[in-house]
């Protein structure tokens, strides 16, 4: 033994020797080893070692985490697409999909194939008393409100909804032309939480008339950043156990007045008898026939639509617009379609504008490159694994087609960061993907 390694030898003892008696070191040393330990083997010996991806990322999830909270973690799965390619993997049990082959081999029902179920960490339960929503991953429970709830969204339904509808946005616009200066993105959120709460509650939250947001209103634009608070959490199930004393008492009264005030809103919309058009009258139909609701399921389900069909589209129409104001040529081709199709205001109609080919692939572009939900709804490979895109895949890894990354690589869609509408127009269009664009996301 040289005398440069007996030395490293005896400071290693002599660093043993003192972590005995140093209760801290001792847990210092110990915990270091530990986490190298954790990262070594997520790193080199996890069944999803042969995946690429960042090696901070591979090894843990705390730089997911950290990028949920931040906002930025669609960015990032873009920028790591690009680099790696459309199978990414992100943290040590999670893959990310940029392949549209994703969709059928994730989402879909596959026969021979077990199902794919949402991933319980980012779907839990707010409150443990509470019954399942059509949001959680309770699969059975999801199937129920998805029966229900299709009716709301039936062709006939929705063309009962149409008057409705453009009430509001005559409403809309007739707001906007009274003033001078106007924010969009604040309008066209008053504008879509009005109609859903129609829709849902059979009440207009009337923030176009009030020219400002209903208390309701102003809590639910949280609602994304609670739920993206929750998964992240829940990735750590000793933490999740000490949330309720991390958040401040303000917000959490806040959330309990919210809910509250959702449930008293459902209890009138249930408890009334009239055949309105909107989103309760047919699945009220379909629960009294065939699959009772109880009263907590009607109200968290009610919740859940209420604001999946206010902030998404506004986002969405939002995302158009600030593309539209930013391309004059598209702008002005746009205008030139819907004037020369219509002579006059009032025959623009829900129905009058399904057929302009130039405005739906204005809308299918921005989409595109603004989905209002930028990344995927995360599923578990079933037991025993399976393949997707022609890879196999362990069980118990979290999967996702994020379609934000996806729109966004030269790899699915020539010139991918520019709007150009007329990709849409083409036949084929001018896209690279092995399927027609998905608008958002996948609808199970």
């Amino acid at each position: 033994m040289t005398s440069e390694s007996y030395q490293q030898t005896g400071s290693f003892a002599a660093l043993l020797s003192q972590a005995i008696t140093h209760p801290i070191l001792a847990c210092f040393l110990l915990t270091s080893l530990l986490t190298f330990t954790y990262a070594f083997y997520n790193a080199h010996l996890h069944p999803l070692r042969k995946y690429p991806g960042p090696l901070l990322w591979r090894s843990f999830r705390i730089p997911y985490v950290i990028a949920t909270q931040r906002g930025i973690i669609h960015q990032r799965f873009t920028s790591f697409h690009a680099k790696y390619g459309p199978i990414v993997r992100v943290a040590p049990n999670e893959l990310s999909y940029a392949d549209s082959r994703a969709l059928k081999d994730i989402y879909a029902n596959r026969p021979g194939h077990l199902l794919f179920e949402r991933n319980p960490t980012s779907f839990k339960k707010m409150e443990a008393d509470e019954p399942n929503s059509i949001l959680y991953w309770h699969e059975s429970d999801h199937a129920r409100y998805r029966r229900a709830f299709a009716n709301s969204f039936s062709e006939k339904a929705l063309r009962e909804q149409a008057p409705v509808i453009e009430g509001y946005v005559d409403l809309f616009i007739e707001q906007l032309k009274k003033r001078k200066k106007v924010d969009l993105t604040q309008w066209l959120n008053y504008l879509l939480f009005d109609l859903s709460g129609d829709l849902t509650y059979g009440e207009s939250w009337r923030c176009l008339e009030k020219g400002e947001a209903h208390p309701w209103v102003e809590i639910s634009s949280d609602f994304g950043k609670g739920l993206a608070l929750i998964a992240s959490v829940n990735a750590y199930p000793p933490v999740h156990k000490l949330l309720r004393f991390i958040i401040p008492k303000r917000i959490v009264q806040r959330s309990m007045d919210h809910r509250q005030m959702s449930h008293e809103q459902a209890q009138r919309r249930i408890a009334r008898d009239d055949d309105r058009p909107d989103w309760v009258t047919p699945a009220k139909k379909y629960s009294e026939l065939k699959d009772h609701f109880t009263d907590k399921e009607w109200w968290l389900n009610l919740l859940v639509l209420a604001f999946a069909g206010s902030e998404t589209t506004a986002s969405a129409l939002t995302a158009i617009l600030r593309l539209l104001v930013q391309h004059k040529g598209v702008l002005h081709r746009l205008a030139a379609e819907i004037r020369d199709t219509f002579e006059q205001e009032t025959d623009i109609t829900i129905s009058s504008t399904g057929n302009l080919p130039y405005l739906n692939a204005v809308i299918d572009e921005g989409l595109r490159l603004g989905p209002p939900v930028v990344i995927g709804v995360p599923r578990v490979v079933p037991k025993g694994g399976d393949t997707i895109c022609d890879r196999w895949v362990p069980e118990g890894t979290y999967v996702t087609f994020n379609q934000f990354s996806a729109y966004r690589q030269s790899y699915n869609f020539p010139n991918p960061n520019s709007f150009i509408p007329e990709r849409f127009l083409s036949s084929p269009p001018l896209q690279t993907l092995h399927r027609p664009l998905p608008a958002i996301s996948p609808s199970r």
